[in-house]
């Protein structure tokens, strides 16, 4: 490629910078700011936006393809070609935390807060043909895989809330767990960099770099069989010892739903990502039943009222309102119940105003 074409490509790069940061910044909001987001499942969220000399690097590699001959990559097409200028990594502390994000990720999309432009790619997993939590086979031959990552190529829908200036912009997310992680940077740092440099490194240091990726499949095998143990050991005391039964009445006519009785009270059909983050909240404040009935016992006139009052005072604003955010409305209500539940009014109501003061000091950033 000419100096001029690189020196164009960059300069339209640097002014485009400034909006992938926002972009990143809004992503990592939405989530960390979303009640029904996994978070227990993620353990980091980070982004880095594509270095210039790598991004000359990669338009010459690809120009240089037989197949990319006629679509030579320009000033006006690299934001569509180079799909990668933005990536947010979305580190998990195990395997099975993976698919909890993955889940997340297409309730947005069906939600149209996020639009794949790509199904998701599997960059020849890290992860074992072995179901967590099972005992590694005698005679499984461990491996290395390759380059370990399950990318989505992304960017915002139309119910996103974002501004127009982001939108049409491309996000890579890349799921991986900490020790796909942890192997990812140093074999990046110290086989990776050193070969790309120039450096050839002898057989012997691939092949131990081959032998990490093995020890750290395996170990992240028996991480998730571990937690899987110390999960099941915490749910067998919890309901020993906190358990609450609501008894569902008898009656002749069949009780509405759980989502038909929260559009009945909120006045409009929460989301299945909604729902199903409620459902999961009942059973971890100790609740068992249909969250119908959980719902109708606890969920009261006065608390509701009580959560109105608060969230106007605070906000001044009206809950349940705003098409983008009213889903979390109904979160942020119904988690304030039961925070009244287990801890009690006053907590309940401090609590529920340090979440909404958290929220209006960063729609004001």
């Amino acid at each position: 490629m000419r100096k001029r074409q690189k020196d164009a490509i960059l300069i339209s790069f640097f002014k485009e910078k400034e909006k992938y940061e926002k972009l990143a910044e809004y992503i990592i909001s939405l989530i960390w700011d979303d009640p029904s987001a996994p978070k227990e499942s993620l353990h980091t969220i980070k982004y880095r936006i594509k270095e210039k000399a790598r991004l000359i690097e990669k338009i010459d590699e690809e120009n240089k393809r037989p197949e990319n001959k006629a679509a030579t990559i320009t000033k006006k097409n690299y934001k569509e070609k180079i799909d990668d200028l933005l990536g947010i990594r979305l580190i998990c502390l195990r395997l099975s935390d993976i698919d909890r994000v993955k889940t997340y990720l297409e309730l947005l999309a069906d939600e149209k807060i996020l639009r794949f432009i790509r199904e998701p790619d599997h960059k020849r997993s890290f992860i074992l043909p072995v179901d967590p939590g099972k005992i590694i086979p005698e005679g499984l031959e461990l491996r290395y895989s390759g380059y370990s990552s399950i990318h989505y190529q992304a960017e915002l829908g139309e119910n996103s809330g974002a501004g127009d200036e982001l939108k049409g912009l491309q996000i890579e997310f890349q799921l991986r767990t900490i020790l796909e992680e942890a192997w990812g940077e140093i074999d990046h740092k110290y086989r990776y960099m050193f070969s790309r440099s120039g450096d050839e490194l002898p057989d012997y240091i691939h092949t131990g770099f081959y032998s990490l990726s093995a020890y750290l499949q395996a170990a992240a095998l028996q991480a998730e069989h571990l937690c899987r143990q110390a999960e099941a050991y915490r749910l067998f005391k919890t309901r020993k010892v906190k358990s609450k039964v609501v008894e569902g009445l008898v009656q002749e006519t069949t009780p509405p739903s759980f989502p038909a009785l929260l559009k009945m009270t909120f006045g409009f059909k929460p989301t299945v990502r909604t729902l199903t983050y409620l459902e999961k909240r009942f059973v971890e404040s100790g609740y068992t039943g249909l969250p119908q009935n959980i719902f109708k016992k606890i969920f009261t006139n006065k608390r509701l009222v009580e959560f109105k009052t608060i969230f106007i005072e605070v906000l001044n604003d009206e809950p349940f309102e705003n098409k983008s955010k009213k889903n979390i409305d109904v979160i942020n209500a119904i988690n304030f119940v039961l925070s009244i539940e287990t801890q009690g009014e006053r907590v309940a109501k401090e609590g529920l105003k340090s979440v909404l003061r958290r929220k209006k000091k960063r729609s004001r950033c």
